[in-house]
């Protein structure tokens, strides 16, 4: 049942009209899917929660993989279930009575203010320091995932290159202003170095690589890294970290929830929510510290 799976996905990709890293994800999962049935020895066809469960067992004991993979893995597992249900390759769907494991949902991570301001004034030294700047400068002011950042064209910079295009999950576009920092950086890179490293104009890619290549998600996630280690954070720092401070940094100060949700692109509010628990822990933390009963 599992070899349809290039058919699966080109459903989802046709049909459903799914992103690119969804598809590679749902691809991922089945593929590990695959292998636990076989070192099991159990049959698509005859799964249900039992053999779900057992399954689930095996890639959390022998693949180390966390409730939110496999949470994720169900998910996908249902989806291609319905799918073969739907091309009548399957008599009847029984994966869709497995339960989901339940996922803790604990705080996400965040770097303070002073922190964010040593990481992007550690882009690496070099020829290439203007697009680095530029890099880590619009990750932080625009709160985007790595893929958006790395995937911003020329023509998703609106309004004299105040406000960027970011194309999200799902296909969904939004968009979100730059602060005046993010601006400069922007504009200088435009400026001074990105006509040199595409001096024909034929990409379109607003990163680019030193060869004029589109500049790639792992690309970024390094940068983001390198630049942690040269500003003394002595802790990993990754790029959706740069994201969760985006986040946080706007509640502390007040914005509107609804406001956060539409900046970072989330299609529900309950998302949204967990950077209210970050500044509620913060303000227990000060509590603590300074009431004089606390």
């Amino acid at each position: 049942m599992l070899d349809h799976r290039r058919d699966f996905l080109a459903y989802c990709r046709l049909e459903l009209g799914l992103a690119a890293n969804t598809l590679i994800a749902y691809a991922n999962d089945l593929d590990k899917a695959a292998a636990g049935l076989e070192a099991l020895g159990l049959r698509f066809a005859d799964c249900g929660p039992d053999e779900v469960a057992r399954l689930a067992a095996w890639l959390r004991d022998e693949r180390r993989q966390s409730s939110a993979s496999l949470a994720r893995l169900l998910v996908t597992l249902r989806l291609y279930a319905r799918f073969l249900v739907l091309e009548r390759l399957l008599e009847r769907d029984r994966i869709s009575l497995a339960r989901l494991p339940r996922v803790v949902n604990r705080l996400p991570e965040v770097l303070s203010v002073a922190e964010v301001e040593r990481l992007i004034a550690a882009a690496p030294p070099g020829p290439l320091h203007l697009r680095d700047h530029c890099a880590l400068e619009l990750l932080y002011a625009c709160g985007g995932r790595a893929s958006e950042v790395a995937g911003l064209g020329l023509s998703d910079l609106r309004d004299a290159a105040t406000t960027l295009r970011l194309h999200g999950k799902g296909g969904k576009e939004r968009l979100v202003p730059l602060g005046t920092p993010a601006r400069q950086a922007l504009a200088r890179y435009l400026a001074e170095l990105r006509p040199q490293l595409d001096p024909g104009g034929r990409n379109d890619r607003l990163l680019l690589s030193a060869r004029g290549r589109s500049f790639s998600r792992s690309a970024l996630w390094k940068l983001v890294r390198d630049a942690g280690v040269l500003a003394g954070i002595n802790r990993p720092v990754w790029t959706h970290l740069l994201r969760h401070s985006f986040a946080t940094h706007l509640v502390e100060n007040g914005a509107d929830l609804r406001a956060v949700q539409e900046l970072l692109g989330h299609a529900n509010l309950t998302t949204t929510q967990r950077y209210t628990h970050v500044d509620a822990k913060r303000l227990r933390d000060v509590h603590q510290r300074f009431h004089p009963r606390a």
